[in-house]
């Protein structure tokens, strides 16, 4: 759990915040040192290095999981308005155990209608028989009388 821990640990951020900043004052250090006046030097190696802020921005890119790291925020701060929220807590979670429990529901007879081979041997052999009402021509089931005759 520590490589988690230092992965997502802001000590990382600080520290190449401050590796940015050092190459910037070196960089205004060596014009300084030659000649120029360190107003103009700071100016100037600024000017030289860059947006220090979208330098950081990129450097955390890539020393970082984007996508993970940001998915934790996520969920950190969902989980911090469910804390503030007990109401709208528990509306969310009566919706979703509805939602999953008819979800399984529906998911349960699918299965055992559609999905699952009927419990027979050969299944694509039954049939079933009808006869005819000479009346008026209605199809109804057979009558076991006439089924065994």
């Amino acid at each position: 759990m520590n490589w988690f821990k230092h992965v997502f640990s802001r000590r990382l951020y600080d520290d190449l915040s401050e590796e940015i900043h050092e190459h910037l004052e070196e960089k205004i250090e060596e014009l300084a040192a030659s000649g120029m006046p360190r107003k103009e030097a700071a100016a100037t190696a600024r000017r030289e290095f860059g947006n220090v802020t979208l330098i950081e921005e990129d450097g955390r890119n890539v020393w970082q999981w984007p996508s993970i790291e940001s998915s934790l925020l996520d969920v950190r701060y969902g989980l911090s308005m469910l804390r503030k929220n007990p109401a709208v807590t528990a509306v969310a979670i009566l919706t979703l155990t509805l939602g999953i429990g008819a979800n399984t529901a529906m998911f349960t007879v699918v299965n055992g209608v559609l999905l699952k081979p009927l419990p027979y041997p050969d299944p694509d052999r039954l049939l079933m028989l009808w006869e005819m009402r000479l009346s008026d021509n209605a199809l109804q089931t057979v009558a076991p009388a006439n089924f065994f005759d």
